[in-house]
């Protein structure tokens, strides 16, 4: 039985079995946004990456599919973990997006369009 409220930490950097399935029964896809590969064929990614201190733990493991973590380890793509199980994405553009258990939010502040100057204020 695994309580997915329970906060499991380790001191190293493999993701042990009972931190992983927590994980997966949490989130259930991959939390990049609009994905919805199976948790369960996913790579469990610390957010916080371990060599910058990220703990191996509860809050610190979110389940992305292989495309989506070398994504975000390559590329400008971050992510913070608001709460274990929801994520603040912030694309290389500016973009917003939340991403819960229910799917997506673009939260995304709105940005003047090509050429228009910004409003007063």
């Amino acid at each position: 039985m695994i309580d997915l409220a329970e906060h499991l930490q380790v001191d190293a950097y493999e993701i042990p079995d009972r931190l992983r399935e927590q994980a997966v029964l949490r989130d259930g896809s991959c939390v990049f946004p609009w994905c919805f590969r199976p948790a369960r064929s996913c790579d469990i990614d610390h957010p916080v990456p371990y060599d910058d201190g990220g703990p191996t733990a509860s809050d610190n493991a979110a389940p992305l599919c292989r495309r989506h973590h070398r994504l975000k380890t390559h590329s400008p793509w971050t992510y913070t973990v608001l709460d274990p199980g929801t994520y603040l994405w912030s694309s290389p553009h500016g973009y917003q997006f939340l991403r819960d258990h229910t799917g997506t939010l673009d939260v995304s502040r709105d940005r003047p369009s090509p050429g228009t100057d910004p409003p007063d204020g």
